[in-house]
C-alpha cells in the first residue's frame, strides 16, 4: 500500500505526529531504528519547564493543554494540575538576585522571586545550608518515556502502524519524494515524509549532510532513591538555555519516586558508569542526602541541538519531505505542540498558517549534493 505519512523517530516528535496525522484520518507508518523513546525523549530527566526563551514559550505554554489531553486519555501518563515548582539554585546569592530580576524583566510569567539561603531551606528543606534560590511557577516532573509511549499507544489505536527496530531513510527519485528505503531495500511508499530523528535528523537529509543545522550535545543522567526526596525540581545556577558552558551542571528532577540527577553538557558520548559517581558528589553539596542516595540505574543520550538553540521545522525540498528536530533540552517541554505546527502544514500545505520565522526549517541553507 501506499500511505500518505511515513514518519522517521520515535521520539516525543515522531508519536505525537503520528498520532495527530492518524486522528486527522491519514494513513501513518513510522519507523524507530532503536526503540521508541530510546533517545531524549526516553532518557531525559523527566521535567515539562519553560525554555527560558520567549521563542520558544508558546510551544511550551500549547505543549501543556495537549499533555492534560494526553493525560485523559492514557492513565499511565500522569501530569499534575500545577507544576510543582522550579528553583534554580547557588552559593552566590549576590548572582542569583541578578539572575532574578533578568528573568522578572524578560519573562515575568516565571514569577520569579529570590529566595535568601534561609528561606530556601524553609521552602525546600532538602536543600544543604548556604543554599541560596530563585523561586520559578514552572515545572511538571513526568515519568521519562511516560509521554512518548502513551502517545504511540494512542496512534497505534487510531491505525497508525510502529515499526520499532526498522531503520529507514527518505527515499526521493525524480526530484519526487517517493517514501523510505529501509536497510533490506525495500522501499515503503508515502507521499509525504516527516524526518523526526533527533540529532541524527541531518545523516538522513542530504541537503544538511555536508553541513549540519543540528549537532549533538550528550546528557548523562543517575537515578536514585533519595530519602525526603525535594519537593520542587533542581537546577543549578549557570545553565543557559541551550545548556551549559560546563562538562556539568547539578539538576534533579523527582517523578514516579525516582529522583533522576545530572546534568552533563558533553561533546563525545560518554560512559555513563564514569559519571554517576561524580554527579552525585557534586548534587550532594545541594540536596546532602544524594551522599547516601542508593543508585537505581544510569543512561545518558545525545540531546538534538540546533545552530541557533531553537528547532527546524518545516518543509524541505523536494516537494513531500519535511523536518521536526533540534529542540536541544526543550523536546519534552515543547514537544506535542511542534508536532502540531508540522502536521497542519503537512495537511493545509500552502493554506497552513506560517511558521514563526524563528522557528522555520528554511531559516538553514539547504544544499543538495551534486
Amino acid at each position: 500500500m501506499t500511505f500518505d505519512v511515513a514518519i522517521i523517530g520515535g521520539g516525543i516528535i515522531g508519536t505525537a505526529a503520528a498520532t495527530y496525522l492518524a486522528e486527522a484520518g491519514q494513513t501513518v507508518v513510522l519507523f524507530e531504528a532503536g526503540e521508541l523513546a530510546a533517545g531524549a525523549s526516553g532518557r531525559n530527566s523527566g521535567v515539562l519547564q519553560h525554555p527560558y526563551d520567549a521563542a520558544l514559550a508558546r510551544l511550551h505554554r500549547d505543549s501543556l493543554p495537549l499533555y492534560d489531553e494526553l493525560a485523559a486519555i492514557e492513565p499511565r501518563f500522569e501530569l499534575g494540575l500545577a507544576p510543582a515548582g522550579l528553583l534554580i539554585v547557588g552559593y552566590d546569592a549576590a548572582a542569583l538576585a541578578a539572575t532574578a530580576a533578568e528573568l522578572g524583566a524578560d519573562l515575568p510569567e516565571l514569577a520569579p522571586r529570590m529566595l535568601p539561603a534561609d528561606e530556601a531551606r524553609a521552602v525546600e528543606p532538602a536543600l544543604a545550608e548556604g543554599v541560596a534560590a530563585i523561586t520559578l511557577a514552572t515545572g511538571y516532573p513526568v515519568v521519562p518515556q511516560a509521554a512518548t509511549l502513551a502517545f504511540a499507544r494512542r496512534a497505534t489505536r487510531v491505525g497508525a502502524e510502529m515499526r520499532v527496530g526498522v531503520a529507514a531513510v527518505p527515499e526521493i527519485a525524480g526530484g519526487t519524494v517517493r517514501g523510505v528505503r529501509l536497510a533490506s531495500g525495500e522501499v515503503v511508499a508515502a507521499r509525504q515524509v516527516l524526518v523526526a530523528a533527533g540529532p541524527w535528523t541531518p545523516d538522513l537529509l542530504d541537503g544538511w549532510r555536508a553541513r549540519p543545522p543540528i549537532g549533538r550535545t550528550w546528557g548523562v543522567v543517575v537515578s536514585t532513591r533519595v530519602k525526603r526526596a525535594p519537593r520542587h525540581s533542581l537546577e543549578q545556577h549557570g545553565i543557559d538555555p541551550a545548556g551549559s558552558a560546563a562538562q556539568s551542571r547539578f539538576t534533579l528532577i523527582t517523578a514516579g519516586g525516582v529522583s533522576s540527577v545530572g546534568s552533563t553538557f558533553l561533546a563525545d558520548e560518554p560512559d555513563p558508569d564514569a559519571w554517576t559517581s561524580r554527579l552525585l558528589e557534586a548534587g550532594a553539596g545541594f540536596v546532602p542526602a544524594l551522599a547516601g542516595a542508593r543508585v537505581t540505574g544510569v543512561r545518558s543520550c545525545a540531546r538534538p541541538v540546533a545552530f541557533d538553540g531553537r528547532p527546524l521545522i518545516g518543509a524541505l525540498p523536494p516537494r513531500g519531505l519535511f523536518v521536526c528536530a533540534g529542540h536541544g533540552p526543550w523536546g519534552m517541554s515543547t514537544g506535542p505542540a511542534s508536532a502540531r505546527l508540522i502536521v497542519e502544514l503537512m495537511l493545509g500545505g500552502e493554506a497552513a498558517a506560517p511558521l514563526p520565522a524563528e522557528l522555520v526549517a528554511e531559516r538553514w541553507e539547504w544544499r543538495p549534493a551534486p
